[in-house]
């Protein structure tokens, strides 16, 4: 189930850029690397076919993308997609309690910390989590590399003040 969170991470990302983002790293916040992600949230905001949500997802990632779970195991898109149609994952609600734009020459990382509701196995759940998502320039192009998953977030007070509203 962990390992699906994926998903919900780029439902929120709609909510992420409207959000107050954060900007940090080495350059300004590179209007393509927005672009991107803005592309990446209408994607997964409107397309619940899982087949073809990630073929029209593929077209922004690269082709070595990569997703890591918190169960330690790296996968493709391909093998992510078959996982989630198995399960029968869905994204229910999502709630982005901060994010951050780490943005460098050729490489730029978002940051986010959430809460989430998903239904997967068929069991339904709620969590906070973290998530990684590493983009770089490939053929010209910036592209989404990897999306990695990490363990629940020691939040703030203020930040638990924030996901519960």
């Amino acid at each position: 189930m962990k390992t699906l969170f994926f998903f919900i991470t780029l439902t929120v990302l709609n909510q992420a850029i409207k959000a107050q983002m954060k900007f940090e790293g080495t350059h300004p916040p590179n209007k393509e690397v927005l672009a991107l992600l803005e592309q990446e949230a209408k994607i997964m905001d409107n397309v619940r076919n899982v087949s073809q949500r990630d073929s029209l997802r593929a077209q922004i990632l690269s082709k070595g993308f990569f997703y890591h779970g918190v169960d330690g195991k790296p996968i493709n898109l391909d093998g992510l997609t078959k996982r989630q149609t198995k399960n029968n994952f869905q994204a229910l609600e999502a709630k982005v309690i901060s994010e951050t734009l780490y943005q460098y020459e050729s490489t730029a990382i978002l940051v986010i910390m959430e809460w989430q509701k998903i239904k997967d196995k068929g069991v339904i759940s709620d969590n906070y989590n973290s998530v990684l998502i590493v983009m770089g320039i490939e053929n010209g192009k910036w592209k989404i590399l990897s999306d990695i998953m990490g363990r629940k977030p020691k939040l703030s007070e203020e930040e638990m003040k924030k996901a519960n509203k």
